[in-house]
């Protein structure tokens, strides 16, 4: 074919329509690049409505001041729930009139004794021990007067921080709580069986018993916050004396008094003694007593044979 393209004439009119639409192609190809590049290159467009110069937002620092017209919210701070306890072992020359002196220290400061011991003899030293609750606020200076009543031996302070507790315990009350109102709004809108009122029912008897709980428990934290601890203990160096000999005839008297109440002790021992032997040994004599009649009765026949 030396190169030439050769068309059958029957064909000539179709080939050149195809010709002219791959030139056609070819021509609006640049065209369409050439739009999609400035439309990609264009800058936007602007909006009717202008838009300021964007500003950085920057997170105020804690100490700086709100904006002008702007305030800031009301946080309510949380007040720290701690458990304060300590206990202080003293040693005085004498111990005559500490109870007292105590006693108005813990009056003085609005507390109480929970608890109290005494002990001692004539010629032992006495001792006391208190458990002392007192307000918080007055706790210190308690603290300070109870170590002034003598000599400090072992002296222990320490704290419980339960705030987490506390507060974790009044959330799971509140959440507790919300649940009651919708088992209750269920319970009175409940159309159902028999079987799935009672299910309610028994979630909603649970429900209650855990927030009578969960309230024992903080109602207890903060019995426990309010009042602090304090443990004193106290020991007279000295041997204790009383005042006064007894006499000669009080002597007697506590002596033959003693004697007297020894002696009605013993005898109340032995009697119950006695009752308590009496069955033993009216088991033991009758069976003791059927052998010896056997032995009786055989002797007899023997004779009369």
């Amino acid at each position: 074919m030396n190169g030439r393209l050769v068309m059958h004439p029957s064909r000539t009119s179709s080939t050149r329509w195809i010709m002219t639409s791959r030139h056609f192609g070819w021509i609006l190809l640049p065209i369409v690049m050439g739009c999609g590049r400035a439309e990609l290159g264009a800058p936007p467009r602007e909006t009717a409505r202008s838009v300021g110069p964007a500003t950085p937002s920057v997170a105020p620092s804690p100490g700086a001041m709100p904006p002008t017209g702007q305030a800031l919210p009301k946080m309510e701070s949380l007040q720290r729930k701690i458990i304060f306890t300590s206990s202080v072992d003293l040693v005085v020359e004498d111990f005559s009139g500490i109870p007292e002196r105590l006693d108005a220290m813990v009056r003085k400061h609005s507390g109480y004794i929970a608890q109290s011991s005494l002990s001692g003899s004539p010629g032992s030293p006495r001792r006391g021990r208190w458990t002392i609750r007192v307000p918080v606020e007055k706790y210190e200076g308690l603290l300070a007067e109870v170590q002034r009543l003598g000599e400090i031996r072992t002296m222990a302070s320490r704290s419980e921080d339960v705030s987490e507790e506390y507060y974790d315990v009044q959330a799971r009350v509140r959440n507790s709580k919300r649940q009651e109102e919708r088992l209750l709004k269920l319970l009175e809108t409940a159309t159902g069986k028999l079987e799935e009122v009672l299910k309610v029912e028994n979630e909603l008897a649970r429900v209650r018993a855990e927030i009578e709980r969960l309230e024992g428990r903080v109602r207890l934290l903060d019995g426990l916050a309010a009042m602090s601890t304090l443990e004193v203990s106290v020991e007279e160096l000295q041997r204790y004396l009383p005042e006064e000999t007894p006499a000669y005839a009080t002597r007697l008297r506590r002596a033959f008094r003693g004697s007297l109440d020894l002696l009605a002790s013993t005898a109340q021992s032995l009697s119950i003694l006695v009752v308590a032997i009496a069955p033993w040994l009216a088991a033991l004599l009758a069976l003791l007593g059927i052998p010896w009649s056997l032995a009786r009765l055989c002797r007899l026949r023997k004779r009369r044979s």
